[in-house]
């Protein structure tokens, strides 16, 4: 097992971890809520961390990554009774890392990610991903193999998108062409799903 997938590993054993204090709340009584809170926070942390590791530091969406794996690992979950008391546990976590965000100085700071990275990160944490992929002469910059996904910079000189297309159309690969015109990781990650929920054939 290498360091992405151990670190993935630990990523759902958090998540599962924290699905576990999710369904503790809706059946504890009131004055039990407050303990696991308290636990569910210090989950929440080490996710967190680990999310951080993985796609980047002090972004925005991690928060948004964390409920989006817990929806993945629980798709017949109905979380309106309980929003509340996620919503508690995400605003525990963001006073902690209040309090401890001015114990690091910008030197550091782990450099920043590419917004292609961050988005191709953010949107497949459990698939194993490789980037600078070739095949057959040419370069993709991303791939993840178990989906037959290649996503692409579209915008480089030497992109070669027809001869890209037609080589993964032979292959069975879906081809989603990336525009460094998108301005930030979040537009990309729209532009990826969006182009995985629409297209159904294969580039």
């Amino acid at each position: 097992m290498n360091k992405r997938q151990m670190m993935e590993k630990k990523i759902l054993e958090k998540v599962d971890l924290l699905i576990e204090i999710i369904l503790s709340l809706d059946m504890c009584e009131e004055q039990e809520k407050s303990v696991y809170l308290e636990k569910g926070s210090l989950i929440a942390e080490e996710l967190s961390d680990l999310l951080a590791e993985l796609i980047g530091p002090n972004e925005d969406y991690i928060q948004d990554a964390m409920q989006e794996l817990i929806l993945q690992r629980m798709p017949d979950y109905d979380f309106e009774d309980s929003a509340k008391d996620i919503n508690n546990i995400l605003e525990r976590l963001n006073q902690r890392e209040s309090k401890t965000a001015d114990e690091f100085s910008v030197s550091q700071a782990a450099p920043p990610l590419d917004p292609l990275q961050k988005a191709i990160n953010y949107l497949f944490p459990q698939f194993e991903i490789i980037k600078n992929h070739r095949h057959q002469g040419h370069y993709f910059s991303y791939y993840i193999p178990s989906l037959k996904v290649a996503v692409d910079d579209c915008s480089s000189p030497v992109a070669d998108p027809v001869r890209k297309e037609y080589i993964c159309r032979q292959a069975g690969i879906k081809l989603i062409p990336i525009s460094r015109d998108l301005p930030c990781s979040r537009e990309i990650i729209r532009e990826i799903k969006r182009r995985l929920d629409t297209d159904t054939t294969l580039c």
